[in-house]
């Protein structure tokens, strides 16, 4: 990743080296062209997928381009191998060539974004398929681009065929993730479950990486200040229904 720290990243080599440790308590190493080493591997690939899921899929996540705006146009094709990141304050950003966002459209069930067609503002709402819109681009908006957050998937490590050498290449692949002690405590929990003579710990390994991944999730959720709340007015005099023309009352305006 590019966000990895220095200080704390792993290679290949290292996490299975510390997985082992975890759980033997010895400082061992296997050749990669061993069975051991690729199990461990797997069992790091099947942790870094597990962790994926873990604080509301927030872990990995990255901007999809979409496409152009055209005007007049109020949907886009999305690709089926992207999974839109709809969390909390998430929004789809139309961008100038100079990568500056011009407008940004939040999210909506799919049932509702029929209430905003009247509206100046942008909004959307995503299918499996497709990103709707609101309402009609305009001509200001034409050729803007289109950038979605979607969450994209861990990049695992890769082995050759069993029986060939392991290049230095493939044992110095990065872990994945900014803190690897969960991924490394979290595969020595699954690799254990295997291991007959493992299973008396499984228990205790399975709260140590909670602890772990309890503890990353408050450092990475926690903020020192409040967060900014904006202020809503309903500038309603006459009642919440005019008699001469009806529109649902909305909460922002």
């Amino acid at each position: 990743m590019s966000s990895m720290n220095p200080e704390v990243e792993l290679t290949l080599d290292d996490a299975v080296g510390e997985v082992l440790g975890l759980l033997t308590g010895l400082d061992l190493t296997y050749a990669p062209e061993l069975d051991r080493y690729r199990a461990i591997t797997r069992q790091l690939n099947r942790a870094l997928r597990s962790n994926a899921l873990e604080n509301e899929w927030s872990y990995y996540s990255a901007v999809l381009s979409v496409g152009t705006v055209n005007e007049g146009e109020r949907e886009m094709a999305l690709p089926t191998s992207q999974r839109p990141r709809i969390i909390n304050d998430d929004a789809v950003r139309l961008v100038d060539a100079d990568g500056h966002v011009v407008r940004w459209a939040y999210f909506l069930p799919r049932d509702a974004l029929h209430k905003y067609g009247h509206r100046d503002g942008l909004w959307c709402a995503v299918t499996r398929k497709s990103l709707q819109f609101s309402r009609p681009f305009t001509e200001e908006e034409a050729g803007l681009e289109v950038q979605l957050p979607v969450m994209r998937e861990p990049k695992q490590f890769r082995l050759p065929e069993p029986g060939r050498a392991v290049p230095r290449a493939v044992r110095k692949q990065a872990l994945d993730f900014p803190y690897p002690d969960v991924i490394v405590a979290r595969a020595a929990f699954y690799y254990a479950q295997t291991d007959p003579v493992m299973q008396p710990r499984v228990p205790t390994l399975e709260e140590g990486y909670k602890d772990l991944m309890y503890q990353l999730i408050e450092r990475d959720t926690s903020h020192t200040d409040t967060p900014y709340s904006n202020t809503f007015s309903l500038p309603i005099s006459s009642g919440l229904r005019d008699d001469s023309f009806y529109r649902p009352p909305m909460a922002d305006f």
